[in-house]
């Protein structure tokens, strides 16, 4: 009994020395390169996943035990709906972490190929039938806006000055849409493109000019931002 007396003491002892002997390491370093793996969207994503990936491990093991009636409480089935939950949770704020990721990294080369169109449409005096188109074909902007459902075309035509402005006007609305019809027959959408027929344009009354008988289309399409993502359309 006297040996176990003696023994204890030199036991506690050697306790609070190894305790004293081990120096206190600073983990502030650690923990800041911790966190600098999980910043950012990327990370937090996979920071999300990672947790998603617990949480339904959690759920998956209860369920093994509950069908194998290894369960000893019965709020272990509660406890697997709840982490179920959790996981499909993270899970989504991963998606929306990784979508935002992209948008950043992705989104200003999204629109690469695929800039701003301006192609101008040329009318012989009193004809809504083009003549000649420069730039671009109407074929290849009817093509990308049908491949470009988000994007849209304005048509804007005009008529020089002969004739009287009633019926220049007439004319103008014409002209754009007869290029409207040449850009549907491409594929292009209706509810894609704007009329703008804005009649005489020029300061001298009964003037021919070649430059104002024209129909321009101007192209635009929708920069992508983190909330309107076009690869992420049903992430909120």
């Amino acid at each position: 009994m006297r040996k176990n007396k003696i023994y204890l003491p030199l036991a506690v002892l050697a306790l609070l020395l190894t305790a004293c002997a081990t120096p206190r390491i600073d983990t502030a370093d650690l923990k800041s390169e911790i966190n600098a793996a999980r910043a950012g969207h990327y990370g937090q994503a996979i920071l999300h996943a990672e947790l998603s990936h617990e949480e339904l491990e959690t759920a998956n093991t209860i369920l093994g035990h509950i069908e194998k009636k290894h369960y000893w409480n019965i709020n272990e089935k509660q406890k697997a709906i709840n982490a179920a939950r959790a996981a499909a949770h993270h899970r989504m704020d991963s998606e929306k972490e990784m979508c935002k990721w992209l948008t950043e990294v992705h989104s200003q080369n999204h629109h690469r190929t695929e800039a701003t169109h301006h192609t101008a449409a040329y009318f012989h005096s009193g004809s809504a039938v083009p003549f000649k188109i420069e730039d671009e074909s109407i074929g290849q902007v009817g093509r990308w806006l049908q491949a470009h459902p988000d994007a849209t075309a304005t048509v804007t035509a005009s008529a020089d000055t002969v004739g009287k402005p009633e019926a220049n006007l007439a004319l103008s609305e014409k002209r754009a849409n007869a290029i409207v019809h040449l850009l549907t027959k491409e594929g292009a959408r209706t509810s894609q493109l704007t009329i703008k027929a804005v009649g005489e344009v020029g300061n001298t009354d009964n003037t021919p000019d070649q430059k104002r008988r024209i129909a321009v289309i101007t192209t635009s399409h929708p920069i992508s931002t983190s909330s309107t993502y076009i690869d992420c359309p049903k992430l909120k």
